[in-house]
């Protein structure tokens, strides 16, 4: 898609697939609602390779991370507006009205860019050459990026999906404040992407922090099983330091592939590394879950499981045997 029509319209095509999507489900027939499921999804795999795509040609190399950091909170960001904005608008005129007027703001939106195209798609007749080209197997450091990526996503997903259980389970809490702690656990991790990219840019390459990341996650991955029992304060402060770790990564690890695309393929590298990365986002709730069930607890399969984060920082330090050095391997992009 890239290659055929570049990076704006495929924008325009993920916000227009995104918003009928909406509307579909606003049938409330199961039947629609699989369209719906799959230009939904098909818009989400759009979006980060057209955006990569561009910024990646526009975004100064010295603030690449933070650059594509600050993308990367859009997801949570989203939601966290969705979830403001869509309840009430459901509240007071019905939940349909909701999903169709989403869809229009999405549409609405794919329209409003279109002014941008001559900027966003400047240089796409040379891009569409170096995206023909573009092999993944033919990168080996963008392959262990992909991999590095896996690792961390089954984790983090993982985390995600079962912190509530394991600390009403393993910890005693009730439900209202283990879902407290889900959502201040995800807010800092979504802020501290920024914090991460700071140090990624200030050491001119993101490997480095990529490692440094997955062995402080493993560290308090590993200390789970002994916190049970432990002051409120230290639990607050371990799932906090978690969500800063396990969640925090997102943004180094796209704007990475970016920095070790060849030139006009950015779009391809970072689509190519995050459709592996998205296979340890599927797999990792369910894996956790008989891993848990098979340790009699959530705290030891964590810990367990936590040890991925270690391979994944491996992974990543190997890496950068194959790494150009330095933010000006490619010079503005």
């Amino acid at each position: 898609m890239l290659r055929r029509v570049g990076p704006l319209r495929t924008t325009q095509l993920a916000l227009v697939c995104a918003g009928c999507g909406a509307a579909l489900l606003a049938s409330a027939s199961p039947w629609i609602a699989i369209v719906a499921s799959a230009l939904l999804g098909g818009a989400y795999g759009l979006t980060n390779p057209a955006a990569s795509q561009l910024l990646g040609r526009l975004a100064p190399a010295s603030r690449r991370n933070l650059v594509f950091a600050v993308k990367q909170m859009g997801v949570p960001l989203g939601v966290a507006l969705g979830g403001l904005i869509l309840p009430r608008v459901a509240e007071a005129a019905g939940w349909r009205v909701g999903l169709l007027g989403a869809g229009a703001v999405l549409v609405l939106l794919a329209l409003a860019i279109q002014p941008l195209r001559a900027g966003w798609d400047a240089g796409h007749g040379v891009a569409s050459a170096a995206l023909a080209r573009f092999r993944l197997r033919d990168a080996p450091a963008l392959h262990a990026l992909a991999v590095t990526g896996g690792a961390y996503a089954l984790v983090q997903i993982a985390l995600g999906a079962h912190m509530v259980a394991m600390l009403v389970l393993d910890f005693g809490w009730d439900p209202v404040s283990a879902g407290l702690m889900v959502g201040l656990s995800q807010a800092v991790g979504a802020f501290s992407r920024i914090g991460w990219a700071v140090l990624a840019d200030a050491w001119q390459g993101g490997l480095r922090v990529l490692v440094l990341i997955g062995v402080f996650a493993t560290l308090f991955f590993a200390l789970l099983p002994l916190a049970p029992g432990a002051a409120t304060w230290k639990i607050v402060l371990l799932f906090v330091l978690l969500g800063a770790t396990s969640t925090g990564w997102n943004g180094v690890l796209v704007a990475e592939s970016v920095r070790l695309a060849p030139e006009g393929a950015q779009g391809a590298a970072s689509g190519a590394v995050l459709s592996l990365t998205f296979t340890g986002a599927v797999i990792g709730p369910t894996a956790l879950a008989l891993l848990s069930t098979g340790m009699g607890g959530y705290t030891t399969a964590f810990a367990l499981a936590g040890m991925l984060s270690l391979a994944g920082a491996g992974v990543a330090w190997w890496s950068r045997r194959f790494a150009p050095t330095g933010q000006a391997a490619r010079p503005g992009g």
